[in-house]
């Protein structure tokens, strides 16, 4: 009898971990909001699964992520801003502005690397722009940024003289948006390398932990010994940097610079990180959450057009997906007894 007791501790010390690590995932599936959304994908999925045949090809899987992705790596930049306390309007105007700049210096220079260069750089100097005015004169974010999207949709038209599109002339630039890493498409494998860097960057990293420190109360960053300027600085431009690489991916899988692209982009970038879960407030934010809410984004449009449903509810559904996020932190921040 005393060696069959013996024998059975230890699987009942083996039976407990596992008990509270379900229990642990239930909660997480639960109670955040992570959860809900992974939750509120997987059903949608099933959903879509049944009421069409394509939507789980492995065709339109690869269309869907090739998709989201030019959303995603924006959002991620927009989520380091906004857990600072800042937000940028402009990059649905950015995306028109890089596409065409980039597109015309390709043709120009037949040089692929240069014109990359130039993109990014002039994406990176608009975010400059963007934080130099919101920082050095006070001003909110939302009314600096707001103005720099009217002002780059109108350099957009003015640079190709109101012309629709602007094509390149080098066939290998297609690659970018349109080719694969073995069965992964380009797109795909820049998100996922933007998605790991900025997550080991955010929860790794000393100047992660700055990040949200600035977000979460400025004052006492400042006066903990912080460069509460410097990092916002920074922010902007990561925001303004991964949008224009957005751009290069559209343009790339279009093959042409479209002064006319973009629109509404802003609203899917914010309202992406929004039903993340990042707070408006700034301080707090997950790229997970974001990750998945751009993923939920993504689904309901490609069902959208998989059923025949008007694509007009898809301006719609961004509107109220921002409303709805902006309720969620809300409430979320009466909960703690921030508001």
């Amino acid at each position: 009898m005393q060696s069959k007791v013996k024998n059975e501790r230890p699987l009942a010390e083996e039976a407990a971990p596992s008990g509270t690590s379900l229990k642990r995932v239930g909660s997480w599936l639960f109670q955040t909001q992570e959860g809900i959304l992974l939750l509120i994908v997987l059903g949608l999925c099933v959903v879509l699964t049944y009421q069409s045949p394509v939507f789980l090809t492995s065709r339109n899987i690869g269309v869907l992520l090739s998709q989201i992705s030019m959303t995603a790596i924006a959002a991620v930049g927009m989520t380091t801003l906004i857990i600072v306390g800042e937000v940028d309007l402009s990059v649905g105007s950015l995306q028109a502005f890089i596409g065409v700049i980039t597109m015309q210096v390709l043709n120009q220079t037949t040089n692929l690397p240069v014109a990359l260069v130039v993109g990014l750089a002039l994406g990176a100097l608009v975010g400059l722009v963007n934080g130099l005015l919101t920082l050095g004169l006070g001003i909110s974010s939302f009314i600096v940024t707001l103005g720099m999207l009217g002002v780059l949709r109108g350099l957009s038209y003015a640079s190709t003289s109101a012309a629709v599109q602007n094509t390149a002339n080098l066939p290998s630039f297609s690659t970018i948006g349109n080719g694969f890493i073995g069965f992964i498409p380009w797109p795909v494998a820049i998100m996922a390398f933007i998605f790991l860097i900025f997550y080991l960057l955010l929860n790794r990293t000393t100047l992660g932990r700055y990040i949200y420190a600035t977000g979460g109360n400025r004052t006492a960053a400042r006066l903990a010994g912080l460069q509460v300027n410097k990092l916002k600085l920074l922010c902007f431009v990561l925001a303004s940097t991964l949008a224009s690489l957005s751009a290069i991916i559209l343009i790339s899988r279009l093959n042409s610079g479209q002064n006319n692209a973009g629109f509404g982009f802003e609203l899917q970038v914010v309202g992406a990180v929004l039903l993340g879960g990042t707070s408006l407030q700034g301080g707090r934010g997950s790229l997970i959450g974001t990750l998945l809410a751009v993923l939920l984004l993504g689904v309901l449009n490609n069902g959208i057009v998989l059923l025949n449903i008007n694509s007009s509810w898809q301006t719609a559904m961004n509107g109220l997906v921002i409303l709805f996020a902006i309720f969620l932190d809300a409430r979320r921040r009466r909960k703690a007894g921030e508001a």
